[in-house]
């Protein structure tokens, strides 16, 4: 097997959107969308490590290694 394809791999995915010359809106560009960590995983192994139950809560599961940060793309940064 090759073994290069799990070096680049990343919850981040982008596409582009097909535009035909007819069209008369200008091209969107790459679009991007955020994968979730549990599909890459085949079974939920034994003792994962979990977030205590208020801090689970907050962060929208128990177990540590599904937690994936979200950043709203939207929500002008701050300098």
């Amino acid at each position: 097997m090759n073994s290069k394809h799990h070096d680049y791999f990343s919850p981040i995915k982008a596409y582009k959107p097909f535009h035909s010359r007819f069209d008369p809106c200008p091209p969107i560009g790459k679009k991007y969308y955020r994968t979730p960590i549990n599909i890459y995983m085949e079974f939920q192994p034994p003792n994962m490590e979990q977030f205590p139950p208020h801090e689970a809560l907050m962060k929208g599961t128990l177990w540590k290694a599904l937690y994936d940060y979200y950043e709203n793309p939207y929500r002008e940064r701050e300098s």
